[in-house]
């Protein structure tokens, strides 16, 4: 066949086969690697009551996902990747999405493990009624997706449903809108007694619920 008068052309050609086929490993082991990526969701409960579920740790899925990223820059800027394009930005969406709704998770659950000890207690309840129902359609909506996610628990799976991050970025806006009540009734509370300037608001919310300033 006269092949040592090809030499450049097979080298190409051999070259090319082993860049595609380390570009294809590479996007296989990402999915093998984000199929078994679960949430860890743990019990949450105050004392001896059951409140529901919350996300364990994240900061490992965070951490796979900025080098599964770099990853996919790497593969996307190579000359070799034109047959596995699609494939690439199929899975730099998927991870740019679990980044995205799990940081905003962690958010909308620190936001509502401070606000529903709060809101759940009857001083508070009274004394902002209208907050307390807005909180109580957040701690609903958070409550139902939390029992979802210790069903299914895929990263992937849970983070690319459709309409899940404007869905924390609304239970986010709730939850800073009661905030912001709730931060407002303080307020008032401390312009009408300075004496509450020198205490923390949960030292306040303590103060305002005990029996002296019922």
């Amino acid at each position: 066949m006269e092949l040592a008068k090809f030499e450049t052309e097979i080298g190409d050609i051999v070259t090319a086969a082993m860049k595609e086929q380390s570009i294809e490993k590479g996007l296989q082991a990402i999915k093998d690697n984000w199929r078994s990526q679960d949430y860890a969701v743990i019990k949450y409960k105050k004392g001896d009551e059951d409140r529901g579920w919350v996300l364990g740790p994240t900061e490992e899925i965070s951490l796979a996902v900025d080098d599964d990223a770099m990853a996919l820059q790497s593969m996307a800027a190579s000359r070799y990747v034109k047959p596995f394009m699609d494939k690439v930005n199929e899975w730099e969406k998927n991870l740019s999405n679990v980044g995205e709704v799990t940081d905003v998770w962690v958010v909308v659950q620190r936001k509502w493990m401070y606000l529903e000890s709060i809101f759940k207690a009857g001083d508070i309840r009274q004394q902002l009624p209208a907050e307390a129902k807005r909180f109580d359609n957040v701690d609903k909506t958070f409550v139902k997706m939390m029992v979802e996610a210790e069903k299914k628990k895929n990263v992937v799976e849970l983070c690319n449903k459709h309409g899940a991050f404007e869905a924390l970025e609304h239970l986010q806006i709730e939850l800073d809108g009661c905030q912001k009540s709730l931060n407002d009734y303080l307020d008032a509370k401390r312009n009408a007694f300075p004496r509450f300037f020198f205490i923390s608001d949960d030292e306040l919310l303590e103060v305002l619920g005990s029996a002296e300033c019922t």
